[in-house]
């Protein structure tokens, strides 16, 4: 009955940890995807003139390492932008 106390705190134990463990990873793989997207797009900006491939280029971009929020914003740029 007593190694049971001890190795119930190790699972707790164990579970906590597991789950900041976790939180932190999220975290950091969300700092690391904004990080790729701006080099991402700055490559974008460097390779090509403004126009179709820059445009598509950082449409990939963000398919790739964006957030919904940020695809949404970029697919509603058309609407947003003055040409007459």
């Amino acid at each position: 009955m007593r190694p049971l106390i001890p190795l119930s705190v190790v699972v707790v134990v164990a579970i906590i940890i597991g789950i900041m463990g976790s939180s932190n990873y999220d975290l950091y793989v969300a700092e690391r995807n904004q990080r790729n997207l701006q080099l991402a797009v700055d490559d974008c900006k460097k390779l090509f003139q403004q126009g179709i491939e820059q445009e598509e280029c950082i449409t990939k971009s963000l398919d790739v390492f964006g957030t919904d929020y940020q695809k949404e914003q970029w697919s509603q740029r058309d609407l947003y932008s003055i040409n007459p």
